[in-house]
């Protein structure tokens, strides 16, 4: 390997090291297993839509415990989040995320036994606590690992694996629900959600801590030994040395032992203004994929189909979303993040407002996809949009607070709305409500978004 860029007394310079780095099959592998903790994400929202019809056949359940139901997990999400974010800032990306990890798979388990909806409710508020430690991490962490141009471009794929997951609950739904008076399909649901207790296992064995982190943190012999070994595995690959480090030009990235991690600097006056518009755009666009993932089934069923049918098309329209993400990873790096957030947010809108007045099998379907492949397609520019927007020290704070204050808006506001709108003005109104929230996302980013395009992550964070 090169000679290491670093003698005694001289910072470790991980921004530096990283950034210069190569893709190469190695990070492909470490992206990959991150990826893999994305499923718990995908799987579980999908899961609280498809077994929410069961549920609410099985327990005979009156509106207001229906929306209870669908919110439960989202509002542990938005309780757990921040601190999730302010623990991983303080004890590291890794340990976190893998604690949440296993802690969401056995509550997820145990939710199969449930007796009563009382006791599934609450299990579901705990692993939503648990999955709070999970939701921002993988592409927070990534965004620190990715040269700057392809952070964008690996985000996009990553997402990917959500929209399989996504698609993975509502058909296995169909498989296993046969109806909405079964009894049993809908425990062998959560049963099967326990399976991301593989992706902990796989994170703690081959994925490192993040050297930024660690310099950030003044752990610099830990963020030493990752630079090198990564560094070592990177040039055997591509077989010839690596090109030396540019000097470093801002001391974020080494902020040392003091380093803030409080929430308060969110606040700062440095970062409110950017942290609004982050709220805004992360609520009002994941409003369209929250009314996708968790109403969609209830939705269709009220447009008079059946619940097999509306499981299928929503297995469809969810499908669809992984197209969407590819092009979106593959316009990210060219357009930028704004105009990619910008043109997808205003189509994806559209289309929600359009289907609400949507009748007939074959137009349901057609505006359905559109707005799946536009609504869930953009979601992976928001997600590095943000991660790119705070420097390493509140890094995971800043973006499990934009998750939190988002999933508030677009994931337990929203959908605890969406019942009682349903039965006040129907489905069209509800999907034109969507549909407006979505242009006021996209509005804030016009009138307040940076781009952030190849930029260092340390040149960002001082913009």
């Amino acid at each position: 390997m090169a000679d290491a860029p670093t003698t005694a007394g001289t910072p470790v310079q991980a921004a530096e090291r990283l950034d210069r780095l190569p893709a190469s099959r190695w990070l492909t592998g470490v992206m990959a297993i991150l990826f893999l903790g994305w499923l718990v994400e995908s799987y579980d929202i999908g899961l609280t839509g498809s077994v929410l019809p069961s549920l609410t056949s099985v327990y005979n359940l009156g509106t207001g415990m229906e929306s209870l139901t669908s919110i439960s997990a989202s509002a542990g999400i938005v309780i757990g989040i921040v601190p999730a974010g302010w623990l991983a800032d303080r004890l590291g990306r890794k340990r976190v995320m893998i604690g949440g990890t296993i802690a969401y798979s056995v509550l997820t388990l145990l939710t199969g036994f449930a007796p009563n909806i009382a006791i599934v409710i609450t299990l579901r508020v705990l692993s939503g606590l648990a999955m709070g430690a999970v939701f921002p991490l993988p592409y927070a962490y990534g965004s620190e690992l990715c040269p700057p141009g392809i952070r964008g471009r690996f985000t996009g794929i990553a997402d990917t694996f959500l929209s399989i997951g996504y698609f993975i609950s509502p058909l296995l739904a169909l498989a296993l629900i046969p109806s909405d008076t079964d009894t049993t399909g809908w425990r062998i649901m959560f049963f099967i959600g326990a399976a991301p207790i593989i992706f902990a296992i796989l994170a703690w064995k081959f994925v490192p801590e993040s050297p930024r982190w660690s310099e950030a943190k003044g752990r610099l012999e830990d963020a030493e030994r990752t630079l090198r070994d990564i560094e070592a595995r990177v040039e055997s690959e591509h077989g010839k040395p690596l090109p030396p480090p540019p000097p470093a030009e801002t001391a974020e990235g080494t902020a040392g032992p003091a380093a803030s991690t409080s929430v308060r600097d969110i606040f700062s006056r440095a970062y409110l203004a950017r942290s609004i518009m982050l709220w805004i755009t992360f609520g009002g666009l994941f409003f369209v994929f929250y009314s996708i993932q968790v109403f969609m089934p209830t939705v269709v069923s009220k447009m008079g189909f059946t619940l097999t049918s509306a499981f299928a098309f929503t297995s469809i329209i969810v499908l669809i979303s992984i197209p969407g993400k590819l092009l979106e990873a593959w316009l990210v790096e060219r357009w930028g993040r704004r105009p990619v957030i910008i043109s997808f947010g205003v189509v994806a809108a559209v289309a929600a407002i359009v289907f609400g007045f949507s009748r007939g099998a074959a137009m349901v379907l057609v505006i359905g996809c559109v707005m799946s492949f536009f609504g869930i397609g953009v979601d992976p520019a928001v997600k590095v949009y943000t991660a790119e927007s705070y420097p390493t020290s509140i890094r995971a704070t800043g973006t499990s607070l934009t998750e939190g204050i988002g999933r508030l808006l677009s994931g337990v506001i929203g959908p605890s709305l969406v019942p009682l709108l349903l039965v006040a003005v129907g489905v069209s109104g509800v999907y034109l409500v969507i549909g407006v929230v979505a242009l006021i996302a996209v509005a804030t980013v016009i009138v307040f978004g940076h781009e952030t395009k190849g930029k260092p992550l340390e040149a960002i964070a001082t913009d």
